[in-house]
């Protein structure tokens, strides 16, 4: 049997300067919070709550502490309130999003009817929403758009979305629209990882995509790779049932933008531990067969 993790697999530089932003600031701050989870990731959350930052869900419980600004960024009222009540603001939004952010508020300028291809209730598109003048059109597919003619539209996407979805949006829009902007806002890490996953996933007998169940990226992977093997979606080792593995000659790995490489490397030693190859177990992600590709690719 064969072990093999996505070329690329793991935490995005968004989300690596997400958890450096806040450690460091754990480091000066002994009462420091973060408006929801700073990335989607129980398990690193939970290790970042060790450090002393903690995740609320509501303004009323900032009282007055200093505040993280998840990777996913928050609604431009909220940042607007914090400005106001003084509270010291630690922004750990990934630059990406910002940029989706400015591109939504710019358009709605312009006199553009904002059209978001993405989750409606996922924090990003929550905040993005909130940059848009005017009403924003939010659909999860093209088969979601209103009926009728439009004048001018603008889109822009959910960073994690496929680039095959913001195609087949733009496609049904240009007969029903007089003027067209498409602003590629999909960050370049999403679809990477969303090609090695296809690519190992065709060469599997199996996949296991590991991530937070709340993740949207690492939602998307797992139903990227269902298109061609059986897929399971786990976010930790303990998940792993070793009768998933029988008959299996060809295992794939792959994980979401905000799985930490420990967790990724037990995942893999759980595998090999299931099938007795405990010979093979690694110490560090870099030693996964497939991982350093990336490094030489």
């Amino acid at each position: 049997m064969s072990v093999k993790i996505a070329k690329y697999s793991g935490f995005c530089f968004g989300v690596k300067r997400a958890i450096k932003i806040s450690t460091e600031a754990a480091m000066k701050n002994h009462e420091i919070i973060t408006l929801g989870p700073v990335i989607h990731n129980p398990q690193m959350v939970e290790k970042l709550a060790q450090k002393g930052i903690k995740s609320i869900s509501d303004y009323s419980e900032i009282k007055g502490r200093p505040t993280i600004i998840r990777s996913h960024g928050v609604e431009k009222g909220i940042m607007a309130k914090l400005h106001r009540d003084n509270i010291e603001i630690i922004n750990a939004t990934c630059p990406y999003v910002s940029k989706t952010q400015e591109y939504a508020l710019q358009l709605s300028q312009d006199g553009y009817q904002v059209i978001i291809l993405g989750d409606k209730t996922h924090p990003e598109v929550i905040a993005l929403k909130s940059y848009v003048e005017g009403e924003a059109i939010i659909v999860a597919k093209s088969s979601d758009l209103p009926e009728g003619k439009f004048n001018k539209v603008g889109i822009i996407s959910q960073t994690t979305r496929r680039i095959e979805d913001l195609q087949g949006l733009v496609k049904i829009l240009v007969p029903r629209c007089e003027e067209l902007r498409v602003i590629n806002t999909i960050c370049n890490v999403t679809s990477v990882r969303q090609d090695s996953t296809i690519k190992l996933a065709k060469e599997s007998d199996l996949m296991i995509v590991i991530g937070g169940k709340n993740s949207s990226n690492t939602k998307m992977l797992a139903r990227i790779s269902e298109n061609f093997v059986k897929t399971f979606h786990i976010e930790t080792a303990s998940e792993i049932d070793k009768k998933w593995l029988q008959h299996k000659d060809k295992i794939g790995i792959t994980a979401g933008a905000s799985t930490p490489d420990w967790i990724i490397v037990e995942v893999y030693n759980k595998i090999l531990k299931c099938v007795g190859n405990i010979e093979k177990q690694v110490s560090k992600v870099e030693d996964i067969p497939g991982f350093k590709e990336e490094k030489n690719g």
